[in-house]
């Protein structure tokens, strides 16, 4: 199962990348998130990191970053019986902005039953996400 959204932002690739890396912060931008909580504190968000991630109607979770690329992207997994949850957060400079691109993959043998349960709101959090940075990272550029 894939989830993706895709919009463009009025705001530098370097000041969306601040606000995306901040994973700690995300609260502020999207109500998707309740806590994201880093297990290594004092140490910088990168790879190798992991963080727990708390969203409201799901369980919490622990999230490691696989991929890392500072000013571009990363990517981290989240694992549970019969699911393994990939999450991509990829920018691309744009003549006038970025381009934010989030993908959420399910893989494993019960993730069509987790589709069916929560596709709707996986979709909605994925949008609210997108949604959330675009409009945070904008009213920043104008400020």
């Amino acid at each position: 199962m894939i989830h993706t959204e895709r919009v463009e932002i009025s705001a530098a690739p370097e000041a969306v990348w601040a606000v995306l890396a901040d994973v700690q912060g995300w609260r502020r931008w999207t109500a998707s998130i309740q806590l994201v909580r880093l297990r290594q504190q004092g140490r910088p968000f990168g790879p190798g990191s992991e963080a727990w991630v708390k969203q409201p109607r799901l369980p919490g979770a622990l999230w490691r970053v696989t991929a890392y690329e500072t000013g571009r992207g990363f990517t981290w997994e989240s694992r549970s019986p019969g699911v393994r949850t990939v999450a991509e957060h990829r920018l691309r400079p744009l003549g006038t902005g970025t381009e934010l691109t989030l993908e959420l993959r399910q893989q494993g043998p019960l993730a069509p039953l987790v589709d069916r349960w929560l596709g709707g709101l996986t979709r909605r959090y994925v949008g609210m996400e997108a949604a959330g940075l675009k409009a945070y990272c904008e009213g920043l550029a104008t400020t």
